[in-house]
């Protein structure tokens, strides 16, 4: 393993499930302004030393990382455990303002700070198993400059979990983390890694927005 390491993270451009509040799983894609986004992120990286982009399968993450390894000339993976937060199952297709969905999300979080699996959606235990392991992944990577592109809370919880180790809890992050944390589409986050011990250098760049 390379003794200093360089990683990007990069939430994904507006998505249609964003611009119209209904959700769509991992099939929303990105709007006119999503792909504009991106766009304008890739741009950034056009001339950084960057030696790969891995990306969630999501098609609106998957999507903004193309433009960024496209942008780049570097090659494009998929890593299927970077994918968003899943939801209970029975929350598809449906407005995120609708009183039902706000009631069900609710419960379902309230279900992460009681630890009980009452839903099928997924808990707090089974993200941080998957951050653990993109951070095993991007550990061993042989590359010293790595773009992720993933999700907004997927993301959160990464730099939560980087910031706080063992003291982050359920409790902490639904009722503190998840709601002051705010994240940009393709906003850019920036870990330095050496030794071991991940840095956070920036938290949610967005200065390539501009007028986007």
């Amino acid at each position: 393993m390379s003794e200093v390491k360089h990683i990007y993270l990069v939430r994904h451009g507006r998505s249609r499930a964003n611009e119209t509040g209904i959700r769509e799983g991992d099939t929303s894609p990105l709007t006119e302004t999503g792909e504009e986004q991106a766009t304008s992120a890739a741009e950034r990286f056009k001339n950084m030393p960057i030696e790969v982009v891995l990306t969630s399968p999501y098609k609106r993450a998957h999507d903004t990382g193309k433009k960024i390894a496209e942008a780049a000339k570097v090659p494009l993976e998929i890593i299927p455990i970077a994918h968003e937060r899943e939801l209970p199952a029975d929350l598809h297709g449906k407005h995120r303002e609708d009183p039902m969905v706000k009631e069900s999300v609710a419960k379902f979080e309230y279900s992460w700070i009681r630890d009980a699996n009452v839903d099928d959606g997924e808990h707090f235990n089974d993200i941080r198993e998957r951050v653990v392991k993109l951070t095993e992944i991007l550990e061993n990577r042989k590359e010293e400059h790595v773009v992720v592109t993933s999700h907004g809370f997927f993301l959160k919880f990464f730099v939560a979990h980087h910031l706080l180790g063992d003291y982050l809890t359920p409790d902490l992050f639904v009722n503190s983390i998840m709601t002051t944390m705010r994240t940009t589409n393709t906003g850019i986050t920036y870990f330095v890694l050496e030794g071991g011990t991940w840095t956070l250098s920036s938290w949610n760049d967005s200065a390539h927005l501009g007028a986007v």
